[in-house]
């Protein structure tokens, strides 16, 4: 019988560590959003599934010619800590614009994603 438990025990200890060792932090949305048209905007907010390090996060704009547009260090919002918040420093003229990101979560896991949205004038 104590055999029985502790395999038990065992297997459900090993199925926990598994889920936990899976988890990444997953885009949930962005502003602005995929495929997006909007009026120039000031930043670029992305929330994921976990709080994600600020240090260790980032993005890169680049126009439709593959110009990279300057953007501030990226922080996190002090009321969400699942959003990176990144200021654009000048503002954006019409087009088409590329955004490539990485984030690392609180647990130490990286992602990285794409998107692009159109600025209207």
């Amino acid at each position: 019988m104590m055999l029985r438990v502790v395999a038990s025990l065992a297997i459900l200890v090993s199925g926990l560590m598994a889920g936990s060792a899976y988890a990444h932090p997953a885009l949930q949305a962005s502003n602005p959003g995929q495929d997006a048209t909007v009026p120039p905007p000031k930043e670029v907010r992305l929330t994921f599934s976990e709080n994600v390090i600020p240090k260790f996060s980032g993005l890169t704009i680049k126009d439709s010619r593959g110009a990279l547009i300057q953007t501030e260090s990226p922080s996190i919002d002090p009321n969400d800590k699942r959003q990176l918040v990144v200021p654009i420093v000048k503002s954006l003229s019409a087009g088409i614009y590329d955004v490539e990101w990485h984030a690392v979560s609180a647990d130490t896991h990286k992602v990285k994603g794409h998107f692009s949205f159109k600025v209207s004038q």
